[in-house]
């Protein structure tokens, strides 16, 4: 029982029923039923086909016996015709020599002889003489005035040689003409025949009717005449029929003969006012029931013809489909690794001299477990090639973050303390940025090495990031730990890596945590030497900061604190902006403002956005903080244009927001929707910016360049290839960095640099922008160097927009000078 159900697929039981991923389908059946659906598919087809055809020659052979019916009617009129024409001609001699007060004998004669010897059945004869009209009639007359006519006219003006008379009953009237001697001149005789008897002697085929209707203004039917064993059923059959099934036919109906068909021919030739037309009814019991048999016995043939071919392909297919289902019962013998098992399995069923598809799925199986196994040895022999990949950096060849916290948490586990230094390497981003990360990898080894060989051998050293190596000191004191830091620094002062027409020398910050003192897991101690080495950056780099339990929640918390700002700071409706105006100093009047980010804290009291920005970066909210000081930026350019104000703004983007496509694209955007003149605007970058990817940050210049907009270079001079910058990048403005333009007044190679800087600038097409202008003597000594426009508390502090545009402007700005 079991058996059946996993045969089966079906599950017995309380509450079990039957699932459809239980059922189960094998390849014979899909098959069968393929094939039975595309042989159903041509049955139908060849069905449809052959009823198609057989509809069409029963039509064909209906419309050849309607043809053969109506042109056996017309040449049975044509022998009626001539025969009465010979009657005719045969009576001549009796007017070879004859008295003109003989004729109504003759004729009479005549007469008698044609009654007598003629088995038409002939009604009456009229004599017409074509001067004198009609001379003659004998028989039963009855004409109506129409035939008359006809009869008395020229003959050279009537075309037909009979017409169809029904005054009281139908007649054919037959004309043909008399020859006599010439001087004599020619009689016509006029032939009235019953057409009733004439269409009883016409040898029509078994279940062949005919009729004779009349069609009447309203479209009604009016029998002129039936065979009369025919008529009563033919009256009835009227009842049913209009014109249009005269006029067109009917190819089936039922009648008392059964299926019937009824095809009707117009009538040209007649006295009658309404239309006449001459039917035919025939029987078609006879074709149908062998139409049908014919397609009863396509049916037939084409079931059999399925079950035929379902029983070969069942036949055809048994054997392979049950090498198939061994082949699938051994393959689970591949994944037990049972490869020769499998292989010997498999090679005692194919050895068949007509080999098919199934055999080669065989071969190709064999050929798959061979690769398998040879796979299997090459994944053994890579399990320690990955698992040191795993493990271990492949530039360095030193543990990787992976490694270092698995071993440092085992060590916590073990209670086994000590002191773990983490060093990071200051400006690393720019080696890679100046001379590409070929340079910036050979520092990393070089600065591995040197660690390897100042470290015990026992020490663990392993790199946790880009520019992040991590040190265990196991067993030592912080005293121990802060020496071993400071020899760190000297030996990396030593390391130098050649780069774009620059040598690199290496210097790093060291943050130094101990365990169990500072912390008892792996996050909380690197948590904390993060802190210090931030705070070693924060006290100008290249130095050794130990850990401060009693700093440790305020860093924390002040970390948190921006890292959350960063993410909420839109919304919770913090950010607001502040504009420095910037001189001109040739003109001396202020033309633009820089647009500055200020940050306002739950006191109301503002801050600079430094630590906000640098939250910002490391949570990816820049683009989002950048977007939107754009966007108030143009808000602010849109007021100032309502109310008449044209100065300029600048507008400061970060790195990452300029090499952004979004950004860009959207900056681009924003220009379009709210109609403002690129040429109002100017957008800040740093050399940062540009240099990690020179021809990107020449197609976002392109781009905002083309909306109108003006590119300066902000705090040039600090850099590493400011110059480079210059050649290849198309800036309008390049503000002099802050740093060489406090002291020009009493360093004399700030104001060196600054000459030559504007010399450049000039010569390149560059206007120049001063920083950190803070007193009219400075100012003034740039004038004097040629410095374009000055920036800096002297010229104006930051304030908000109403300070500037809301009241007048230039008593706004005295009233900032004066603060």
């Amino acid at each position: 029982m079991a058996g059946n159900k996993r045969r089966y697929g079906l599950r017995l039981g309380i509450g079990n029923r039957l699932s459809m991923r239980d059922l189960r389908l094998g390849l014979a059946s899909k098959a069968l039923l393929l094939l039975c659906g595309v042989l159903l598919v041509t049955l139908v087809g060849l069905i449809s086909f052959n009823h198609d055809n057989l509809k069409s020659f029963f039509q064909l052979g209906r419309a050849q016996v309607i043809d053969n019916q109506q042109y056996q009617l017309q040449k049975y009129y044509r022998d009626v015709f001539a025969r009465l024409q010979g009657v005719t001609s045969s009576q001549s001699y009796r007017f070879d020599s004859y008295q003109q007060e003989n004729l109504p004998a003759i004729f009479d004669s005549f007469w008698q002889d044609l009654r007598a010897n003629t088995e038409l059945p002939v009604r009456s004869i009229a004599v017409v003489d074509p001067l004198e009209g009609l001379k003659f009639e004998f028989g039963y007359i009855a004409h109506s005035e129409k035939a008359l006519e006809w009869m008395l006219k020229d003959p050279d003006d009537v075309q037909a040689k009979w017409i169809l008379d029904c005054p009281l009953s139908c007649r054919i009237i037959i004309a043909t003409d008399l020859d006599k001697m010439e001087e004599q001149g020619s009689y016509r005789i006029f032939y009235s025949i019953d057409s009733l008897r004439l269409l009883e002697l016409f040898p029509a085929s078994q279940g062949s009717h005919h009729f004779l209707v009349e069609l009447n203004d309203d479209n009604s039917l009016e029998l002129l005449y039936a065979e009369s064993a025919f008529r009563e059923m033919v009256q009835d059959l009227l009842v049913g029929l209009n014109a249009e099934n005269i006029i067109h036919g009917v190819e089936q109906f039922n009648t008392e003969m059964g299926l019937t068909e009824l095809h009707a021919f117009k009538v040209n030739n007649t006295s009658q006012q309404k239309p006449v037309y001459y039917a035919i009814v025939n029987d078609i019991n006879t074709q149908l029931n062998q139409l049908k048999r014919a397609d009863y016995n396509n049916l037939l043939f084409g079931i059999g013809a399925l079950f035929f071919a379902g029983a070969i392909v069942v036949f055809a297919l048994s054997p392979s489909l049950r090498r198939i289902r061994r082949t699938i019962d051994n393959l689970p013998l591949l994944a037990r690794s049972s490869h020769n098992l499998f292989r010997r399995n498999l090679e005692s069923n194919s050895k068949r001299f007509l080999q098919d598809e199934s055999d080669e799925l065989n071969h190709t199986l064999i050929r798959l477990s061979y690769q398998l196994e040879a796979l299997e040895q090459q994944l053994k022999s890579r399990a320690e090639e990955l698992e040191w990949v795993a493990n271990y950096d492949n530039l360095t060849d030193l543990p990787n973050r992976r490694k270092f916290e698995r071993v440092i948490t085992q060590m916590v586990k073990e209670k086994r303390y000590g002191c773990l230094l983490m060093v990071d390497l200051d400006n690393f981003k720019y080696v890679n940025d100046i001379s590409g990360h070929g340079a910036g990898d050979e520092m990393l080894r070089q600065v591995s090495s040197s660690l390897e060989r100042l470290l015990p051998n026992d020490t663990l050293l392993a790199r946790i990031s880009g520019d992040e190596f991590a040190i265990y000191l196991e067993g030592t004191s912080l005293a121990y730990s802060e020496v071993v830091a400071q020899r760190i620094i000297s030996m990396l002062a030593q390391v130098s890596v050649p780069g774009h027409n620059i040598i690199h020398t290496a210097s790093a910050c060291v943050g130094i945590v101990a365990f169990p003192e500072h912390g008892n897991g792996f996050e909380d101690l690197m948590a904390k030497a993060d802190i210090c080495n931030n705070q070693a950056k924060e006290l100008g780099k290249n130095c050794v900061v130990t850990f401060q339990a009693e700093n440790s929640d305020t860093e924390l918390a002040k970390k948190h604190y921006w890292l959350d700002l960063a993410q909420n700071a839109i919304e919770r409706d913090r950010l607001e902006l502040h504009y420095q105006p910037i001189m001109n100093n040739k003109l001396n009047k202020v033309e633009h403002y820089e647009v500055l980010l200020r940050v306002r804290d739950e006191n109301e009291q503002l801050h600079s956005p430094y630590q906000l920005i640098l939250a910002a970066e490391k949570n990816g909210q820049i683009d989002k903080i950048d977007l939107w000081v754009v966007q108030q930026a143009l808000q602010q350019m849109e007021t100032n244009l309502r109310n008449g104000f044209t100065d300029k703004l600048a507008i400061n983007l970060s790195a990452r927001s300029f090499c952004s496509e979004k950004v860009i694209a959207r900056i681009a955007r924003e220009f379009v929707s709210r109609n403002i003149a690129g040429d109002m605007i100017i957008f800040e970058i740093t050399e940062t910016a540009a240099l990690p990817n020179m021809k990107q940050a020449e197609e976002h210049i392109r781009r905002l360049k083309a909306l109108g907009c003006a590119i300066a270079l902000d705090d040039f001079g600090v850099g590493y290839s400011s110059f480079h910058s210059l050649k290849h990048l198309p800036f309008d403005y390049l503000k002099i960095d802050g740093s060489f333009v406090r002291e020009i007044l009493n360093q004399n190679e700030d104001k060196v640099f600054i000459q030559a800087l504007v010399d450049i600038a000039n010569q390149l097409g560059h206007k120049t922008v001063a920083e950190f202008v803070e007193s009219e003597a400075l100012n003034n000594e740039l004038i004097n160097l040629g410095v374009d426009y000055s920036q800096g508390y002297y010229i104006g502090k930051p304030a908000s927009a109403r300070y500037f545009w809301q009241f007048d402007k230039a008593s706004a700005v005295l009233a900032l000078q004066g603060t």
